[in-house]
This record gives structure tokens, sequence and C-alpha cells, in this order.
């Protein structure tokens, strides 16, 4: 089975950085495509599911630094402050990719706390003293 790649440069065309995004969501494209194909996991089920898979990863990829540099809250011309809806969207992002990475059986990527018990860390204690 040879999926075709949705046209990411239309899909991004008025997004910021088209050219940009549509690179990296090909790239990206290309990237699981393969993985499912070598796994022998590829159906046109999961064409679909690559597709949400790579819009999603590639708006979360270009929003995230950008609600990092702004934070979790803005500040009005008022004095208030406000939600980041920038910093809410890459958290629904987040948790939507994690979603489909499991729908795709991508293994996923344990915090370096975790990697290290994994490891056969012996006690709480060792936490402590890294």
């Amino acid at each position: 089975m040879k999926p075709k790649m949705p046209n990411y440069g239309r899909v991004f065309q008025g997004h910021g950085k088209p050219k940009e995004r549509a690179v990296f969501a090909a790239g990206l494209w290309k990237e699981t495509i393969a993985d499912l194909a070598e796994r022998g996991s590829l159906t046109a089920g999961l064409v679909k599911t690559v597709d949400r898979y790579v819009r999603a990863s590639t708006e979360y990829e270009f929003l995230y630094p950008e609600a990092m540099a702004e934070g979790p809250t803005l500040t009005a011309e008022s004095g208030g402050q406000f939600a980041n809806q920038r910093w809410h969207a890459v958290g629904k992002l987040n948790e939507q990719i994690g979603k489909l990475e499991a729908a795709l059986g991508i293994p996923a990527k344990k915090p370096d706390g975790e990697a290290k018990k994994a490891q056969g860390r012996a006690s709480a204690a060792d936490d402590y003293l890294d």
C-alpha cells in the first residue's frame, strides 16, 4: 500500500510560516508512514490517523515556542490579566498527540525520572542524590 501524502502546503496556507510548517509536516508524514510500513501496521484507517497526527504535531511545534515565551497569562492594557489561549491550545494539542501516538503504536516518551526508574534504580533516595 502506497498512501498519498496530503498537500501540506495548502493545509497550512494562511498560517504563520506556511512553508516551514509544510516542510516539517511532510518530513513527519514520511517518517511515520515508513515506520508503520516497516512494522507491517500500515492500513487505510491508520493513514487518516497519521494525517491527524502530523497536523496536530506541526501545530504544536510552531505554537509551543510562542506559548512558552508568553506564559500562561497575559496582561491587558488595563493592567488586568487573562488566560493565554496559545498556552491552553498547546496543552490540548499535547493531549491529542499522545492519544494519536497511542493509536499509531508509537512508544510514549518517558520523563527523565521515569527513564531512570526503568533502568532499575533501587530506592527513592536515588532521585534525591541525583
